[in-house]
């Protein structure tokens, strides 16, 4: 099993809750487990192209911010 931590954090808006929800909920679709703490969100897969393919996700959602 595969575990990935990552943090998103949002710089020069005032929009980085609802940033960082949208990037979840990309992530929550992705079918990635995951789970979601204050400050960071540990993914989790027995697969290295899952957990790549829901950071992607992640980070793509917060670039259409």
């Amino acid at each position: 099993m595969l575990t990935c931590e990552v943090s998103l954090f949002p710089l020069e808006t005032m929009a980085s809750d609802q940033i960082v929800n949208e990037a979840i909920q990309a992530l929550k679709e992705t079918g990635v487990k995951h789970e979601t703490g204050n400050l960071s969100t540990y993914l989790y897969s027995d697969s290295p192209e899952q957990i790549w393919n829901g950071l992607k996700a992640i980070y793509k959602e917060a670039e259409k911010a």
